[in-house]
């Protein structure tokens, strides 16, 4: 089982809504057995998602529904869990590492944690003790969300967790405009030895922000490909990236 988590101490970079995708796309379109292992405790956002759409389906002519009746699933719905939370409001490792262990019979952990990187919170006892496999660090081009990834990436680094930056949000003209821009942002991970992505995810907010037709897109369960072709093709071709490096640093351990 790979233990991966999509992490930033800065909100609102997009950590949750990668999280549903690549385990919709592990999922649905790889066939993959998933499982997303939900930390922010009390928004439980993965859990909140799945109970929407469940009422989604139960109108018959709901974007979701359609799609799911034309292109049928060659998976189950993915095991989404709250990690169980004790009776002071945190986690400690000694109930985050057993609970761990015990989740079984998965190829892919997913684990969302909350954006705050202290020696007693989940993400940084886990990846100091070694319970993280690949973490993914998403930044945009605002230099405080570059100054969290490079605390994340300096961290994991030092603790020697497989990690790779990437670029989230890239607007258009960014992409196509603005390399030296990239370059030199990616200049302080690549002096560290953390690597940064070639492949960039553009125009990612029509795919989190919009609550209205387009909320299926990012669903937890499918992965609808005409889509997300359409409102976001770079998207598909950095997620099969991503998950190409996770497998492959898994197999030179």
């Amino acid at each position: 089982m790979v233990r991966i988590s999509i992490y930033n101490e800065k909100g609102g970079v997009g950590k949750t809504t990668m999280s549903f995708l690549l385990a919709s796309y592990l999922s649905y379109a790889r066939g993959k057995s998933v499982c997303i292992l939900d930390f922010d405790y009390p928004s439980y956002h993965f859990a909140e998602l799945r109970n929407h759409e469940e009422l989604l389906l139960k109108n018959p002519k709901s974007q979701l529904a359609l799609w799911m009746k034309n292109n049928p699933s060659i998976a189950q719905p993915y095991d989404i869990l709250q990690m169980p939370v004790n009776h002071a409001g945190v986690y400690t490792a000694e109930e985050v590492f057993p609970f761990i262990n015990s989740l079984t019979g998965y190829d892919y952990l997913i684990l969302d944690f909350p954006g705050r990187f202290t020696e007693d919170e989940p993400v940084a006892f886990l990846s100091a003790n070694g319970m993280l496999d690949f973490v993914a660090i998403p930044t945009d081009t605002d230099i405080q969300s570059r100054q969290s990834a490079l605390v994340v990436a300096d961290a994991m680094k030092r603790q020697g967790v497989p990690c790779a930056v990437y670029w989230n949000r890239v607007s258009v003209h960014e992409a196509h405009g603005n390399g030296l821009r990239f370059k030199r942002g990616a200049e302080p991970f690549l002096k560290i030895g953390v690597p940064v992505m070639d492949e960039t995810v553009r125009e990612i907010k029509k795919l989190s922000r919009d609550s209205s037709e387009l909320l299926f897109v990012r669903s937890t369960l499918c992965f609808p490909i005409k889509y997300i072709n359409h409102w976001s093709p770079s998207l598909i071709p950095f997620i099969e990236a991503l998950v190409s490096r996770i497998d492959k640093s898994i197999e030179h351990e």
